[in-house]
């Protein structure tokens, strides 16, 4: 191995002499460089050969070739490129193919070289590598994809694109991606003569026969070939979203008005339990698109251009109304929704209309039980807003109070939805019946629930201090939210009747269950804030914390020795530490040890 690799360093060095002699690397780079070179080569000639090296080799070719071009560029440096440029050029060309050779089987060497190949334009070397490519990867489709788009992007060549989509298809009947190019590329070649489209069509290698299941005698000529892989896809393929894949690539094509009809008279007949299908048609009668009548497949609809805004949105929504009739599902109730929700985006034209479909099919979701949770907030936000513009205020409330309460019922355990009745409820100035409403949403929503009780707090604090103690008593009665309740507590105790309060209510809740790190935290810091700060009251809340925390936490050992050492008594640091050392699980006193002597090392450091 060592010879070879020797063999092969001592060929580079004509190129590495080139580079000194035109001053492109001075001794000391080519010396690094060929050094680099030479630990390169021993990895990709040992017996364990890795991806990586080739990977890492040829990254370091490239950025080698860069550097020379700008050093080039930089000095005005146009001599001894086909000795200097092509030489590192074909060293990397030569390592993709022994990489290539090696690794046949990762698909990323193959598209990796084929890349490589556009930048050099080596194009002769893709052509030849494409055909040894499907050899060895005939089982992936993509790669029959990437041979066809070759041909086609690069060779501009389509006959030899549809030959390599044609027998890619023979070998893989079910392949999407295959059928989607096949159809597009027939659709892009549709101007051909019938006659060029017919033998090209039944080309004998790689043909697939079409068997249409349907007559194809309306489609035109120049549209026979893409009409036929249509036949074939639909046949095999039973997935609704490829078949609507298939139809919006007609869109994006002029005069294949005929294939969109075939296309959707099978959908029709095969999909109509698809709620896709249906929110497909609808939305091509909302942007005017050429399709039969739902109720007559044999009429057409008249064109884009004949129609208007109104009669658009509202032949759309027939579609959606007659798809809930056929099918019964939340999912087509979302469907008709969110395009709903998309045409009120814009309300310069035909508002009335536009809210009232809206408002009507959320009104029938909500009826038949079928409303998401994100429609039902939409749509007690949009009753709000004409709350405070409707005259019958008292109307306007009754309908939302029914539309949450089934909403609520409907969606139990929807916190947004119960946070807008909880907040409709308070601003009706029903708080009896809000606050009466908290203990069974508790039970259902666990520590979700958190937001509506502080919601409760808030709004009690514009009423009356007896009423914001009362809230917060009451929140502290749920242990999955009270840790949470309990920090607020200490603070609105400081805010209103001072830190003896708080020490007090510290003092009870402190032995309760479900106490927090963060509600020791508070405490401490709520101590520290007051004019005369008295170390029992600090020391107490730092206790707590150790004994309840202590075995798997450092930072409170660590925090209660930085107090001590900058406003308690010093020594006393010593003795928190040796606590700490015996209480903590044995898998963090190491860290712990090592913070410590940080600490030790630079006290002045303490904030």
């Amino acid at each position: 191995m060592a010879e070879f690799v020797e063999k092969r360093c001592q060929d580079m060095i004509p190129e590495l002499e080139q580079m000194e002699k035109l001053k492109l690397f001075d001794k000391n780079e080519i010396r690094s460089i060929a050094k680099k070179l030479k630990e390169y080569e021993y990895k990709i000639q040992r017996h364990t050969k890795t991806k990586e090296d080739y990977l890492r080799y040829i990254q370091y070719e490239m950025d080698l070739l860069k550097l020379i071009k700008q050093r080039r560029d930089k000095y005005g440096i146009t001599q001894k490129r086909s000795v200097i440029d092509y030489g590192i050029t074909n060293k990397m060309d030569n390592l993709y193919k022994e990489a290539i050779s090696k690794f046949q089987d990762d698909i990323r060497f193959w598209v990796a070289y084929m890349k490589f190949c556009k930048h050099m334009h080596f194009h002769s070397n893709i052509n030849n590598m494409l055909g040894r490519m499907l050899q060895v990867h005939r089982d992936k489709p993509k790669c029959w994809h990437i041979a066809a788009y070759w041909e086609l992007e690069e060779n501009k060549n389509k006959h030899s694109a549809r030959q390599y989509l044609l027998r890619g298809l023979q070998k893989h009947p079910n392949s999407q991606l295959l059928y989607i190019d096949a159809f597009k590329l027939e659709l892009d070649n549709r101007l051909a003569t019938a006659s060029t489209t017919a033998e090209n069509s039944e080309n004998q290698e790689g043909h697939i026969d079409p068997v249409p299941t349907t007559d194809d005698s309306e489609i035109p000529m120049p549209l026979k070939t893409a009409f036929f892989i249509y036949q074939q896809a639909f046949d095999r393929i039973k997935d609704i979203k490829f078949i609507i894949n298939l139809l919006n690539i007609t869109n994006e094509h002029d005069n294949t008005k005929p294939l969109q009809i075939k296309i959707i008279h099978d959908m029709i007949r095969e999909y109509t339990h698809e709620p896709l299908m249906w929110d497909t048609l609808a939305r091509r009668e909302l942007q005017g698109l050429v399709q039969p009548s739902i109720s007559d497949a044999s009429t057409e609809s008249e064109n884009a251009e004949e129609k208007s805004l109104r009669t658009r949105i509202t032949s759309c929504s027939k579609v959606y109304q007659a798809a809930i009739k056929e099918i019964k599902t939340a999912e087509i109730w979302s469907l008709y929704i969110e395009c709903l929700l998309e045409i009120n985006r814009d309300l310069r034209s035909l508002p009335n209309l536009k809210r009232k479909l809206l408002k009507t099919a959320l009104m029938q979701a909500h009826r038949v039980k079928k409303l998401k949770e994100e429609h039902y907030l939409h749509w007690v936000d949009m009753l709000n807003v004409d709350k405070k513009s409707s005259k019958d205020d008292e109307g306007m409330r009754k309908k939302l109070d029914e539309i949450l309460q089934g909403a609520t019922n409907i969606v139990p355990n929807s916190v947004g939805i119960w946070h807008a009745r909880l907040n409709h409820l308070l601003e009706c100035g029903l708080e009896k019946e809000a606050y009466a409403m908290l203990p069974e949403v508790t039970d259902k929503l666990g520590e979700k629930a958190l937001p509506l009780w502080k919601m409760r707090i808030l709004h009690a604090q514009i009423k009356s201090l007896e009423e914001v103690e009362e809230s917060f008593k009451a929140a502290l009665q749920y242990p999955l939210i009270a840790k949470d309740i309990k920090i607020m507590w200490l603070e609105w105790l400081v805010l209103t009747k001072g830190i003896r309060a708080a020490r007090k209510a510290y003092s009870d809740l402190s032995l309760q269950p479900f106490t927090s790190l963060e509600f020791h935290k508070k405490m401490i810091s709520l101590e520290f804030i007051q004019p005369e700060t008295l170390p029992k009251y600090i020391r107490r809340p730092y206790e707590m914390a150790l004994m309840n925390f202590g075995t798997h936490n450092t930072s409170i050992w660590l925090d209660f020795i930085k107090y001590e050492m900058q406003h308690g008594e010093p020594k006393k640091a010593s003795d928190i530490y040796e606590r700490a050392v015996k209480t903590l699980d044995t898998s963090l006193t190491y860290s712990f040890i090592r913070d410590y002597s940080l600490i030790m090392a630079k006290p002045d450091s303490i904030k």
